[in-house]
């Protein structure tokens, strides 16, 4: 029996287990593997990507002013390419009914198919399920003009490339949540195969169709509520893009929406996290080397099927926004595109969103423009491994420039995917602006991993087969709790953004108690327009175990005591960011940089060098970082508290504005000096809810405006000293947080 690690995962996998009934038991007596109930397949043909009245209505598209850009792709890929010309002429013939030019198509294609081979490099197996996609349009749409000999001839080829694909087939090797079976040789390429031959051979559907419906279906829908991904900015588009070909492929079969409709906010997440200059706040394994320098990240095709699919707006702006997508993917923006949909402005957006379970994600922005600030902090609920790094807790920062970074090169001289670069640094959390207890002996119990001083590897990190492998609590991958979220006052441009959680299972048993607390403030100020308050309990087990919080940065920062300055100058960007250290105390608080020649990729002794080519690197949109902060207590103890200021300003602007430290009984926090007015914010020591009453006292002549964070939910007052008003204060259940405003003085909390 599984076991779950709380009532929300039972829960939410029994509505997994009701919505999937719901779906796949009720459309069709058909059985796919294991006696998993998948939705028919139509007896007449076209039936693969689109139906008759589909077909009725190509000539009107071919001529729709939205879609030129499209055909004009088309056309010119068919000059290039034999497999391309297959598949334009067999769109020619839905339009024309031209028998002559059928025979053609299919005559053209059976050699294609037969002449196809798993090629002797890696990822080979994407070009051999390509092929089966062409092939399977071809049988589909020409299905009237076939032979019975070219029929099994199709059939057999078929299945041969089936078999070069890295699941098998039978498909049943690999996962159905990441990993190379998580993308296009199931839930496409065979799926596609095995419609268009389910009349003479419907194996092949039911194969695909049975393990898409029993493993990759629930995981999604399970995960699509926290309106993320998690395989990174990369691999993260690039394997939504594959989730979005079932999504048509079923509903033009006649079976609707197959997934969990809140899988039409995913490419939200990149949205929010693209950064002015086109790019993505990095995340996870990145392959920023494929796109040069000062052009946008594409977002690949599914952003567009999804805003055609939903009929949103908003993402076919971002799709727009990112020049779209190309490659050999464009035959299906052709079949798929809604053309009637009209762009929505993404500046309509609220500036702050949150990315739910099981991910745990906030990203927070001061607007849309060139001059938006965008922080990005996270939880990690759980982690999916993969291209997924072990990053919980992790922050960027990103003004004028990458300031706040992920560090680290998927590829480069040490290698790509698992090199020594990848398995003790990139991956890991010392490469990212998170926390370390640095136990000396400490054993990541796999092979070819070091010891940095961060988080344990989930699972080894070995991927999830399926969704009941991921739950398992023995299995590990659960890393952390969120605490509470939320933003405001004002939910469209809120002046606090606030992430608070517990990542203690995201360590080893070397942690007794780790909890970090995000407050991003947007200071409304051209000068020093935001700043993010971090505060993190760090209890070890051991109180000799060293702790550090990290800062990477691209550029060499300048440390003077217990504060420190980061500019991001180079190829003409202009931010900087500024920290003030506030815990430890300046007599307890060691801080210093780490980087530099021979020492970009430090690991308590040994540097895992991954170089890359300068003109590569000149060239391309890499970021690899070079430097880093690291903040340690000097006394061992413990328990250590953190506390720490970030301010964004321009190279250009005044210096940061003054920052201390504000101490309230149980409570800590600090007090921002802005001109016109002082920002307080206040967390409990233990990150614990109280019912307690507080007393603060901020001086000065200032108007003030204060969060109190860890509150119990419910209703409070805030009164000032001296002072007959009572300020009403609503704290919810979410962000157990108050928020007011008023003159400086003595202000008391209380329920």
């Amino acid at each position: 029996m599984m076991k779950y690690r709380t009532i929300h995962d039972a829960l939410t996998h029994l509505y997994i287990c009701a919505l999937l009934y719901s779906i796949f038991c009720t459309l069709d007596p058909a059985v796919g593997s294991e006696g998993t109930r998948i939705p028919a397949v139509p007896p007449e043909h076209p039936r693969l990507y689109l139906r008759a009245e589909h077909a009725a209505r190509m000539a009107q598209r071919l001529e729709d002013p939205v879609l030129q850009p499209v055909v004009e792709r088309l056309q010119s890929q068919a000059k290039k390419s034999p497999q391309s010309k297959v598949e334009w002429d067999a769109v020619r013939y839905l339009v024309t009914h031209d028998a002559a030019l059928g025979r053609t198509v299919i005559e053209s294609a059976l050699p294609l198919l037969q002449k196809c081979v798993l090629a002797d490099r890696q990822d080979a197996c994407r070009e051999t399920g390509r092929m089966m996609v062409t092939g399977a349009i071809v049988y589909d749409w020409c299905y009237g003009l076939l032979t019975a000999a070219e029929k099994e001839a199709f059939i057999r080829e078929l299945v041969r490339l089936a078999k070069t694909q890295e699941c098998g087939y039978p498909p049943t090797g690999q996962g159905s949540i990441t990993g190379h079976s998580s993308e296009a040789m199931i839930m496409r390429d065979m799926l596609s195969a095995g419609i268009a031959i389910y009349d003479e051979f419907p194996e092949m559907y039911r194969l695909a169709a049975g393990r898409f419906g029993r493993e990759h279906l629930p995981a999604r829908n399970w995960f699509y509520d926290g309106h993320a991904y998690h395989q990174g900015d990369s691999y993260g588009p690039h394997r939504y893009s594959w989730d979005t070909y079932p999504l048509w492929i079923f509903d033009r079969l006649g079976a609707g929406n197959v997934y969990n409709p809140e899988q039409r906010f995913v490419p939200y997440l990149w949205i929010y996290t693209t950064r002015p200059d086109g790019q993505r706040l990095r995340a996870g394994d990145t392959f920023a080397h494929s796109t040069p320098r000062g052009q946008p990240w594409g977002q690949y095709i599914g952003t567009v099927l999804t805003a055609s699919y939903y009929g949103d707006g908003i993402l076919l702006d971002q799709y727009e926004r990112q020049d779209g997508s190309g490659g050999n993917e464009t035959i299906f923006e052709l079949l798929w595109r809604d053309t009637s949909l009209q762009r929505k402005s993404i500046g309509t957006l609220p500036f702050s969103r949150y990315f739910g379970s099981p991910f745990g994600w906030m990203v927070a922005r001061t607007g849309w423009g060139r001059d938006a600030v965008i922080a990005e902090m996270k939880i990690n609920e759980y982690n999916f491994v993969n291209h997924q790094h072990l990053d919980a807790g992790a922050f960027q920062i990103y003004y004028k420039g990458a300031l706040a970074v992920d560090s680290g090169l998927y590829s480069g001289s040490s290698g790509a995917y698992g090199s020594p670069h990848c398995m003790n640094y990139y991956w890991r959390t010392i490469a990212h602006n998170s926390l370390l207890i640095y136990k000396p002996d400490e054993d990541f119990g796999r092979r070819g991993y070091g010891n940095d001083g961060g988080q344990r590897l989930p699972h080894g990190r070995s991927e999830a087969r399926d969704l009941s492998v991921l739950l398992a609590p023995e299995n590990g991958y659960r890393t952390g709790k969120v605490l509470a979220y939320g933003f405001g006052p004002d939910p469209q441009t809120p002046d606090f953004t606030l992430l608070q959680g517990d990542i203690t299972d995201a360590y080893s048993k070397k942690a007794r108690e780790v909890r970090r607390s995000f407050v991003f403030l947007n200071l409304h100020n051209p000068q020093v327009p935001a700043a993010m308050v971090i505060f993190d309990r760090v209890v070890s087990a051991e109180a000799n175990l060293r702790k550090y919080w990290l800062l990477h940065t691209l550029e060499e920062p300048r440390v003077d005591g217990t504060s420190a300055v980061v500019d991001r100058v180079q190829y003409d960007n202009s931010g900087r960011l500024t920290l003030d250290v506030l815990l430890p105390a300046a007599t307890n608080a060691d801080l210093t940089k780490v980087g530099g020649p021979g020492k970009e990729f430090w690991v308590f002794g040994q540097n895992y060098a991954n170089d890359v080519e300068p003109q590569r690197l000149e060239r391309s949109s890499i970021e690899t970082g070079a430097w880093r902060i690291e903040l340690s207590p000097k006394n061992a103890a413990a328990e250590d508290l953190f506390l720490n200021v970030l301010q964004v300003t321009d190279t250009q602007s005044p210096a940061r504005w003054p920052v201390r430290r504000l101490d309230a009984g149980e409570w800590v926090g600090c007090v921002i000096e802005g001109p016109e007015s002082a920002w307080v914010v206040l967390m409990h020591k233990n990150s614990q809810r109280s019912v307690e009453t507080l007393r603060l006292t901020v001086p000065g002549q200032k108007p003030v405006r204060v969060l109190v964070t860890d509150l119990s939910p419910g209703r409070w007052n805030a009164r000032r000293e001296g002072s007959t008003e009572t300020l009403e204060l609503l704290v919810n259940e979410d962000s157990c947080t108050a928020w007011f405003a008023g003159p400086a003085g003595t202000w008391t909390l209380s329920r």
